[in-house]
């Protein structure tokens, strides 16, 4: 019988007192241990040390630190139930509960059909196999321990719930599928660690001597950003299965509610130092290195009326656009015309021209959410846009750096996400506003195959993540023009900025022929984290209330 040994607390310190554990700290709940007791805890941790296998188990407000007796297999994850075996003043020996009852009938005949053994991982995948409603025939049961076997370092319950998902199990799906589980997932942070770590990755090579390298990395992504391309990049996710061309109710909430935003930032803006010398030296600086590369003065004096609040109608979009068609037909060799680029290149102005570049092709305001083709378009360009910035990344920094792992997870994520759009209606709404950017969740209640549920009903819920709202959690359920909707957000301040402008979502959808109601409620402290994710990935789980009478032949 397989034995956990030598408990301690890995944090605080635990004093074995006869049949009682004290942590010390006023704060924490003792932790009592009797002979024959029974205790819960989460596997939270296996490390090695010394040779031995230690593992640590929270339990309440303990992590315990135990060592592990030879052939038990403890995962990471796993939830158990443990039978303290006996107690002394220096040595408490705790073992799961498995280890000292039954197997189940069923189980056992369904491990022997599929020629596995029955040990405490085997007994696991079928437990929660049957939670997840999963058949457990041979070759399902040989399959998801073929995949146990692939994936040793993932929970059971991962795997179990991806495959119940008919979310294909590779490394990055795994990935994905645990950053969305850990509210990790969304595009807008990666997009901001790419966009904040380009000119820290260019002024790294340029001091490390690579000049050359720095030089080739900024001009890559110039020709990127600043090239117009329509092209549509394959693999990349399908918005027109998430927003319906006829249906704009969600839509319209996605767009009014950041708004609401603008309004409280506009009431908590606090006055800052006027900085106008200084921008206009630096201002000037950067334009006499336009003319330097060549740009034509009708530009400049454009981009200049602008920045003095003049309409000189010349967009950055345009103005980058016009460097890279120069950067197109620079001769580098030529080595007064490569300083003038350098010079561009560590200019605050150029990355804050850059940035602001990157932020308008990736992300969008909320005007442009209300049409399904402007969510469709920034998944097609980002999609183009990341594969050919990976690449160059790749080349330049390599795939370890900083920069490449941005690239890669937000690569990944792309790919993860169209992997859930084979089987869900949903798209993430990375949105740019004034003076910060949000994260939105649209998730539409439909199968796949069905346009509306039984009733004749369309649901969705929008999840919005902004830094003066917070988590912002919107239900819609529409039956022919009538709407019901319900906010659920973090406190009451949010209730009554919401209560005084819902008059404007109210009077739009009147002009479309809808009438609403509207019911505001207060997240609880469970569900303000990413309501769109949990419906998503809520893997319907069946009560096993018995299982003699399953067939578990092959």
């Amino acid at each position: 019988m397989s034995n956990i040994q030598s408990v301690s607390q890995s944090n605080n310190t635990i004093l074995v007192n006869g049949s009682q554990l004290n942590q010390v700290g006023a704060d924490k709940q003792p932790l009592e241990l009797k002979n024959g007791s029974t205790i819960q805890g989460k596997v939270l941790s296996i490390e090695d040390a010394e040779g031995e296998k230690i593992v640590n188990i929270s339990v309440g407000d303990n992590v315990l630190s135990a060592r592990l007796s030879e052939g038990m297999g403890l995962r990471e994850g796993q939830m158990l139930n443990f039978v303290v075996k006996s107690l002394s003043s220096n040595n408490v020996s705790i073992t799961p509960l498995y280890e000292n009852t039954s197997i189940d009938q069923s189980t056992e005949k369904a491990l022997n059909a599929a020629g596995l053994e029955v040990n405490r991982d085997n007994v696991q995948m079928v437990k929660t196999m049957m939670e997840h409603s999963l058949p457990i025939d041979k070759n399902s049961l040989q399959d998801m321990s073929k995949a146990l076997s692939a994936f040793p370092n993932t929970s059971i319950d991962t795997l179990v719930e991806m495959k119940a998902l008919n979310i294909p199990i590779t490394d990055n799906n795994i990935k994905g599928y645990e950053s969305y589980r850990n509210y990790e997932h969304q595009v807008i942070n990666e997009m901001q660690n790419i966009i904040d770590e380009l000119p820290n990755s260019y002024e790294t090579l340029t001091n490390s001597g690579n000049s050359d390298t720095a030089m080739k990395l900024y001009g890559e992504v110039l020709k990127l950003f600043g090239n117009e391309e329509a092209a549509v990049s394959e693999g990349t996710v399908n918005a027109e299965t998430v927003i319906f061309q006829n249906e704009q109710t969600v839509t319209d909430v996605a767009k009014e509610l950041p708004k609401a935003e603008v309004l409280l930032n506009e009431a908590v803006e606090e006055n800052v130092l006027d900085k106008a010398d200084n921008k206009a030296q630096n201002t000037a600086l950067f334009s006499d290195t336009l003319k330097e590369l060549g740009i034509k003065e009708e530009t400049i004096n454009r981009f200049l009326n602008d920045v003095k609040g003049s309409n000189g109608s010349l967009s950055e979009k345009e103005l980058l656009g016009e460097l890279a068609k120069a950067f197109n037909e620079a001769d580098l060799t030529n080595n007064t015309e490569a300083a003038a680029w350098k010079k561009l290149f560590s200019s605050n102005e150029y990355n804050k021209l850059l940035k602001n570049n990157i932020a308008d092709q990736w992300m969008l305001k909320p005007d442009e959410v209300e049409n399904k083709e402007n969510i469709q378009n920034l998944y097609q360009r980002l999609g183009k846009q990341i594969n050919n910035l990976t690449e160059t990344i790749n080349n330049t920094m390599g795939a370890e750096s900083k920069l490449g792992q941005a690239a890669n997870n937000l690569q990944n994520n792309l790919d993860f996400m169209n992997q859930l759009n084979q089987m869900f209606q949903y798209v993430q709404l990375p949105l740019q506003m004034t003076g910060q950017n949000a994260h939105g969740d649209l998730y539409v209640y439909r199968n796949k195959n069905k346009r509306m549920s039984e009733d004749g009903s369309v649901s969705a819920m929008l999840h919005l993540d902004m830094e003066n709202l917070g988590p912002v959690d919107v239900y819609v359920k529409m039956l022919e023009k009538k709407v019901s909707t319900h906010f659920y957000v973090a406190d009451d301040s949010v209730l009554d900025l919401i209560n005084d402008n819902i008059h404007i979502l109210n009077e739009r959808l009147e002009k479309r022929g809808y009438s609403m109601q509207v019911t505001m409620k207060l997240h609880t402290d469970e569900d303000g984290k990413d309501m769109a994710v949990d419906e998503m990935l809520d893997v319907s789980k069946m009560p096993i209330i018995s299982t003699a009478s399953f067939d578990a032949r092959a």
